[in-house]
């Protein structure tokens, strides 16, 4: 398998007069909206809730196309204990930060992994669950044993993975010499697992786990290991900090109680794979 070979870019004087306008254009544009205080939130007994409803199970439309999943389940037990109503916004991956920035939505789900680069324009609470990257693979005909993700640096291994998930960089670094096909969507990657057209892919369980249920001939096999865990939270507008120190309290309680996974394993069908951590400081 071969990789690309990436270099950084020269900065001359034009790059860096490119950089300086796009700074002043930066500079220029409208601040975001104001958020709703905690104690507006509560007068007006509404919580707006971005929910992204093509992520199952995390939303998913249900029969009477409403808006429904873990998410979902989670938003209303926080507006319960809040004691007001709720309001679920649809929200899409490219813009739940924008409405939260334009006061649109006063929290945002939707897997929102926890980044520097989100933690400088949104404020998080405290994880409100994990996501794991893992190896998944079939329980019997592929080219060679698959048991652990050692085994993948096989040349006799065929890898399907879809373009520019997180999956590449670790198999770059740790699988440089199984074969990898790369396609542009989950779909045709199972499709080519299923039909003995590749042997393994690596990617995050949460975005596997639902679909695979579409496949129900195929015996899979999910490496136990876990390769990466990142940690997901409840995203709140920048320096809202009433609604977040609310919001955290509340999501102690829903960890302590069981109900976080209590709500995960009805919607996975399984376990949270990297537990969270039981803890009383945020």
């Amino acid at each position: 398998m071969q990789w690309g070979i990436f270099r950084m870019p020269r900065f001359d004087r034009r790059h860096l007069l490119t950089l300086a306008a796009g700074a002043a254009a930066t500079a220029l544009l409208p601040p975001a909206a104001s958020a709703r205080p905690l104690d507006q939130i509560l007068s007006t007994r509404r919580l707006r809730a971005g929910i992204n409803p093509t992520l199952p199970p995390f939303g998913t439309f249900n029969d009477r196309n409403q808006i429904d999943g873990f998410d979902a389940d989670i938003a209303r037990e926080i507006a319960k204990r809040m004691n007001v109503e709720l309001e679920i916004v649809q929200v899409g991956s490219p813009d739940r930060i924008p409405f939260l920035q334009a006061d649109r939505i006063d929290i945002v789900l939707g897997a929102i992994t926890r980044t520097i680069e989100r933690a400088l324009v949104i404020d998080y609470t405290q994880p409100l669950h994990t996501q794991s990257v893992i190896v998944l693979t079939k329980q019997s005909g592929t080219a060679a044993p698959i048991n652990a993700p050692a085994d993948l640096n096989n040349p006799a291994v065929r890898l399907v993975q879809v373009r520019g998930t997180v999956g590449i960089p670790w198999i770059q670094a740790n699988a440089s010499r199984a074969q990898v096909t790369l396609l542009d969507n989950y779909p045709d990657c199972f499709r080519a697992l299923a039909q003995g057209r590749a042997d393994a892919m690596v990617d995050v369980l949460e975005s596997v786990v639902v679909p695979l249920r579409n496949f129900p001939q195929v015996q899979w096999k999910v490496l136990d290991q876990v390769l990466a865990s990142t940690w997901v939270g409840i995203g709140v507008q920048k320096g809202n900090y009433g609604l977040r120190d609310v919001l955290n309290v509340i999501l102690f309680e829903l960890h302590r109680s069981g109900f976080v996974n209590e709500t995960w394993q009805k919607w996975f069908g399984e376990p949270m794979k990297t537990p969270i951590p039981f803890n009383p400081m945020f």
